[in-house]
């Protein structure tokens, strides 16, 4: 049986420092694993709706699941936090992924997610998010960006289309919408 591959290196690259709406500095990078804590206060700090929006059902992400969100193989997926410092410490406002498939055929294919804390919705920080996650997918060779979202969330669904995903209604469950988005090829 071979060896696994080697992690890849913490993408320092896509470090990026934003501005809010109102002028509160904030800062992109990529999550790590020392960020289990304050990710897991994060999860833990959405509302009922927010998580459900996130998961599509009531369930709480389970500290396994936790773990594994933090400790990412770069080549397989990237996750992006936003986060600012509050009080002297840093807090999550909202996180992005992408997650590649897992066969050489579906590669090029990843399935994408975004949540944004409650008290940080509606001020263009999951616009910022998506743009650099897409940003960053189609640089390492990501071909598609694809999810489902409820059929009712309307802000995903508005996002989605400002961005250029197609949306469409799941034609075998009318609960939910899906979302594709085709990459150009990397400049």
């Amino acid at each position: 049986m071979a060896a696994p591959a080697a992690p890849h290196a913490y993408p320092a690259h896509l470090v990026e420092d934003w501005r809010l709406r109102d002028g509160r500095a904030v800062r992109i990078r990529p999550i790590h694993a020392d960020d289990l804590a304050m990710h897991t206060a994060f999860v833990a700090g959405l509302s009922d709706r927010t998580g459900y929006h996130r998961l599509l059902s009531p369930r709480k992400p389970q500290p396994d699941e936790l773990w594994r969100m933090t400790h990412v193989d770069y080549a397989h997926e990237l996750a992006l936090i936003a986060t600012l410092e509050v009080d002297g410490a840093e807090q999550e406002m909202g996180v992005v992924r992408y997650v590649r498939g897992d066969t050489p055929e579906t590669t090029e294919v990843a399935e994408f997610a975004v949540v944004i804390a409650d008290a940080w919705q509606r001020q263009g920080l999951a616009e910022k998010l998506m743009r650099s996650l897409i940003s960053a997918a189609r640089a390492a060779g990501v071909r598609e960006l694809a999810d489902i979202t409820l059929y009712d969330n309307l802000a995903m669904i508005a996002l989605a289309r400002k961005l250029g995903f197609k949306v469409q209604r799941d034609p075998g469950n009318p609960n939910v919408s899906r979302l594709r988005l085709a990459l150009d090829a990397p400049a």
